[in-house]
């Protein structure tokens, strides 16, 4: 039996986190509880949304020029978390294949774990 936070069950978190399943976790949780501290810890986020996978899943060379072309700018971790969701929401849904930012960052988060 696991504690129950904001209807996630926290062991099941942890649990999904220790088996590698951090593609899974991204798909279940809100965007707004997104563990990215947490996340980046195990992948930085140079090597999560690495150019490998931009110009394989996007028509990006970069995250880099992923942001740039959407009008963002950002050089370093905080300065991505920072931006504003939903017009980076908006330009990854527009631009890419993916739905949404987390939907990018749970198939980035997949790509890594079956790389390693």
């Amino acid at each position: 039996m696991g504690f129950n936070l904001g209807g996630f069950n926290l062991k099941g978190l942890i649990d999904t986190v220790k088996e590698g399943g951090i593609g899974e976790l991204l798909q279940n949780l809100p965007l707004d509880q997104l563990p990215l501290d947490q996340l980046l810890e195990k992948i930085p986020l140079d090597q999560l949304l690495s150019s490998s996978f931009l110009q394989k899943f996007t028509s990006f060379e970069s995250l880099q020029d992923m942001l740039q072309q959407g009008g963002f700018s950002a050089a370093s971790v905080e300065d991505v978390k920072s931006l504003p969701m939903d017009q980076l929401n908006e330009h990854v849904n527009q631009s890419t294949s993916f739905g949404s930012f987390k939907d990018m960052l749970s198939k980035a988060a997949e790509y890594y774990t079956q790389r390693k």
